[in-house]
């Protein structure tokens, strides 16, 4: 994919970002692209900082996901982070990003494709915040809460 299609896409992408979730706003740094953004939850009434990094191939490329603030998210165990499993189903993330962050698991890579939305990813960030959330509470880990969420469906 060139530049240009690069540019168009972005272009829609932030039409669309800024019509259906506009706390999230665009940025971009040289080579760096991203979407970043304060979601309040429903659960607990917590704040955290979401960032959706994009590279100069998407939608080709799968973009990664991290909870930038706070930085480090507790465990049901209070000992112990959920920044410090990293790559987890149980907890539904992959390795940690930038400054040991935790990055979101959305989607599997081998089913990624160019359809895909930003506002589709973040619709998973958000959904993964409220199952965090409902894991602090209940214990139950975040990968079964979102499978009894994605049943009810």
């Amino acid at each position: 994919m060139g530049l240009n299609s690069f540019n168009i896409r972005m272009n829609f992408e932030r039409a669309i970002m800024r019509s259906e979730m506009p706390q999230f706003r665009y940025y971009q740094n040289f080579n760096t692209y991203y979407f970043k953004g304060w979601q309040r939850t429903s659960t607990m009434g917590r704040r955290y900082e979401l960032k959706l990094t994009l590279t100069q191939w998407y939608p080709d490329d799968m973009p990664a996901l991290y909870v930038i603030s706070p930085i480090q998210l507790k465990s049901f165990n209070s000992w112990k982070t959920i920044n410090q499993s990293g790559l987890s189903h149980t907890n539904h993330t992959q390795t940690n990003g930038p400054n040991g962050c935790v990055q979101i698991c959305h989607f599997r890579p081998e089913r990624w494709d160019a359809s895909q939305t930003c506002v589709g990813v973040f619709t998973k960030g958000i959904l993964w915040l409220e199952a965090y959330e409902n894991y602090l509470i209940t214990g139950s880990d975040i990968a079964s809460i979102l499978a009894r969420w994605r049943r009810r469906q």
